[in-house]
């Protein structure tokens, strides 16, 4: 009998799991191509488990294997021309976080709409669970405006489109605190710097979080449970510059501690949560996370702030009568 050294094993090991998750992206790829592409909705029972369950967002009804495919044969009579571009795959142990592109023709009746002719491009990201090689769950989320504008259900004509540099210099005007979000992305702390912050509830305690699709953190957050929400103090203005750039290794030289469900605290933060995300909501450029909280602290420090494309230490003013 012949032993293999420990790091023989470990390689092997390894190897086993990059040939298993290709095989699954691989089954993945070729399912999605000739179900949505082809037509051909029975390539989905090799990959769907007879109970599968896909969920669509809290308004919509979930489906099983067989109302899945059949919506696909809807779709595809309604955008005959379909074509889906499978974007990206995130890998996080049974899970999967797929995002994906379709553009097709709108030459058949839809939701109602008689054909329009009209291109129609729509994008989003689609979540699965697997289970025994099969995919036993799947959750959808995407942008239903980029759909209903394609097919002149709601209409946002070119004389009412506001633009994006007035935008932005009304945004400019609002004033904000500077969060770094952060998350454990199988033992590798990251993270980047968000101002678009807020509170939802206190019963339940909720909050969300807006991030660019394009950040390179975007992708261990959509693998992630749980995700840190740092709000700066004043005097870290050097720990704000860090987040906000492109650098490698934001934590490099960085003092932070592990939350209780692991997400990074910045240490010296004057507030700081851990949430456990609940929803990943595509709008835009950006997705929405939502979570609920299930850790917060404070300490009496003054926040950093952030107005005009500058950074501001307001432990010195004071508060107007009222």
């Amino acid at each position: 009998m012949t032993f293999l050294p420990s790091s023989a094993i470990q390689e092997l090991n390894e190897g086993s799991v990059m040939t298993h998750t290709l095989d699954r992206t691989a089954r993945i790829r070729s399912a999605w191509q000739a179900a949505w592409d082809q037509g051909r909705v029975e390539a989905l029972d090799e990959l769907l488990s007879p109970g599968y369950v896909r969920r669509r967002g809290p308004a919509a009804a979930p489906q099983d294997r067989e109302q899945f495919k059949n919506s696909v044969r809807a779709i595809r009579e309604a955008f005959p021309d379909l074509h889906t571009e499978i974007e990206e795959i995130v890998e996080d142990g049974e899970g999967l976080a797929i995002r994906w592109r379709s553009t097709g023709s709108h030459t058949g009746d839809f939701l109602g709409v008689p054909p329009t002719g009209r291109p129609v491009e729509v994008s989003g990201a689609t979540f699965t669970h697997f289970d025994g090689g099969v995919i036993a769950e799947e959750w959808v989320t995407w942008d239903p405006r980029q759909l209903l504008e394609a097919l002149g259900i709601i209409t946002t004509t070119q004389e009412a489109a506001v633009d994006a540099d007035l935008v932005r210099g009304v945004h400019r005007k609002f004033i904000t605190g500077v969060t770094v979000v952060t998350t454990d992305d199988g033992g590798t702390p990251r993270g980047l710097a968000v101002n678009a912050f807020s509170s939802i509830s206190l019963d339940p305690p909720m909050v969300l979080v807006c991030v660019q699709r394009s950040s390179t953190t975007h992708p261990a957050l959509h693998r992630a449970t749980h995700l840190g929400i740092n709000i700066l103090a004043a005097g870290q203005l050097d720990v704000a510059k860090v987040f906000a750039s492109k650098s490698d290794d934001k934590f490099a030289g960085l003092s932070w501690t592990a939350g209780t469900h692991g997400a990074p605290l910045i240490d010296g933060s004057c507030a700081q949560l851990e949430v456990e995300i609940g929803e990943r909501l595509e709008a835009g450029s950006h997705t929405v996370f939502t979570g609920r909280v299930v850790a917060a602290r404070h300490e009496d420090l003054a926040p950093l702030v952030y107005s005009g494309g500058g950074f501001f230490d307001i432990s010195n003013t004071a508060p107007l009568p009222w």
